[in-house]
């Protein structure tokens, strides 16, 4: 009595043809998707624009004048928390952004914070400048 064993094997060339003719067709079509599509958006009265981001400059020289710019305004630390209130009154997000100097203590950046929660910000992020070139100790 005779036993076959035959080995049943897969054949994948045909699998990786196909693979790749797809790879290719989506290549080829994948630039041409960032377009989207031309949208007429409908108008609202009642709509608010998106705006910039509130931004508020701690100079050097906050350190003698304790004074901050907030856009193009150059306001004391005490009225601070007021003008903020202003100006992000209108607005959905109450986030702001603070660029301040390297040489602005850690201390000095406290009451600035400080006065930014006591005018309704509830998100604070600090601007820092990415690495330039070399690695720093």
């Amino acid at each position: 009595m005779r036993v076959a064993s035959s080995l049943a094997e897969i054949n994948v060339v045909p699998l990786v043809d196909v693979m790749l003719v797809l790879l290719v067709i989506f290549m080829v079509t994948a630039p041409m998707m960032q377009q989207g599509f031309g949208v007429r958006l409908p108008q609202s009265r009642r709509s608010t624009s998106v705006s910039a981001p509130v931004t508020i400059s701690v100079p050097l020289s906050f350190r003698q004048d304790k004074k901050v710019r907030l856009g193009d305004e150059l306001i004391g630390l005490n009225v601070l928390a007021e003008r903020v209130r202003q100006v992000i009154a209108d607005r959905l997000t109450k986030n702001v952004i603070v660029a301040g100097d390297g040489g602005i203590t850690l201390q000095e950046t406290m009451q600035i914070l400080d006065n930014l929660k006591a005018g309704g910000v509830e998100n604070v992020a600090l601007q820092t400048q990415p690495p330039t070139g070399g690695r720093t100790p």
